[in-house]
C-alpha cells in the first residue's frame, strides 16, 4: 500500500511538472504601454514634434534617413503645434506564458523614431531605444 501511494505521489508530481515545462497549452497575449516622451532641442524652438515606435532597428533607421512622418496610429504621436508638453506613444507588447503564468516569452517595440521641424523648416531626427516597459514608461529625447 504504502509503494502504491508512492508511485502515484511520484506520477502526480511528475505529471504536474510535466503539465508547466512541457506546455501543450500556451497563453498567448497582446497588450502595450503607454511612454511618455519628453523632447527637447539644441538647435532652436521646435515648430512641431512627432514620434512613431518601430519593432526593428531598419525600419526605424528607414523613417530616422528619410525624416518620414509618422504612420497615424496608436503607436505614434504628433504635436503641431509643438508646445513642449510630452507626447504619448502606444508602445505594442506581446508574449507567451506558462499554463501557470511563467512568461515564456515576451517581446515589444524596441526603438523610437522622434522627429522635430524647427521655425525655420528644417527636420531634425532621432531614433533611440524604448526602455522595457517594466522599468521605465518614459524617455528624454533632446534633438538634435
Amino acid at each position: 500500500m504504502r509503494r502504491a501511494f508512492l508511485i502515484i505521489a511520484v506520477l502526480v508530481v511528475a505529471g504536474a511538472l510535466a503539465w508547466e515545462f512541457i506546455p501543450l497549452q500556451l497563453t498567448v497575449w497582446d497588450g502595450g504601454f503607454d511612454l511618455t516622451v519628453n523632447v527637447s532641442s539644441t538647435a532652436g524652438p521646435l515648430k512641431s514634434v512627432s514620434c512613431q515606435a518601430c519593432g526593428g532597428r531598419k525600419e526605424a533607421e528607414e523613417v530616422l534617413e528619410h525624416l518620414l512622418p509618422p504612420d497615424l496610429g496608436s503607436r505614434s504621436a504628433v504635436a503641431d503645434p509643438f508646445d513642449g508638453q510630452p507626447l504619448t506613444v502606444q508602445v505594442p507588447v506581446s508574449g507567451r506564458a506558462s499554463p501557470i503564468g511563467r512568461e515564456l516569452r515576451r517581446s515589444q517595440f524596441r526603438y523610437l523614431v522622434v522627429i522635430g521641424q524647427l521655425n525655420d523648416g528644417r527636420r531634425l531626427g532621432k531614433l533611440v531605444e524604448i526602455p522595457d516597459g517594466r522599468e521605465s514608461r518614459e524617455v528624454n529625447v533632446s534633438l538634435p
